[in-house]
């Protein structure tokens, strides 16, 4: 099935350097592209802090071209992240900075730890 990118030509918010947290519950509900999980700072806890509307676009193993929509994704890899609410990218902005990390949130479920944030502007 044919994944439609989210950017339609435009640059992704931030691209992140993730892999999969080493946790048993992950691999009953391991990330494919289109998965719409939500983004948790490191640190911040999610009833007082909040998740925020970022979603991930997984790219292959070169991290240059975006997988396809329902592909399971490999343990590590890149990811092309899009905030949602544009209304909130300079608190994001001001909070994103190479090193940063986080996780993406389905659920309850923290699903994957990111490595590197690679800022974008």
């Amino acid at each position: 099935m044919e994944h439609i990118p989210y950017g339609k030509g435009e640059l992704p918010d931030f691209v992140v350097e993730y892999r999969w947290k080493p946790e048993k519950e992950v691999s009953m509900c391991k990330p494919f592209q289109g998965i719409r999980s939500d983004f948790l700072y490191e640190g911040d806890n999610p009833k007082s802090d909040g998740i925020h509307m970022i979603w991930p676009e997984f790219l292959d193993y070169s991290g240059n071209v975006i997988l396809q929509k329902e592909t399971e994704v490999e343990e590590k890899g890149f990811a092309n992240m899009w905030i949602l609410m544009k209304e909130r990218a300079s608190y994001h902005n001001e909070r994103i900075k190479v090193g940063t990390k986080g996780y993406m949130v389905v659920g309850s479920k923290i699903l994957e730890a990111s490595g590197d944030t690679h800022f974008l502007g």
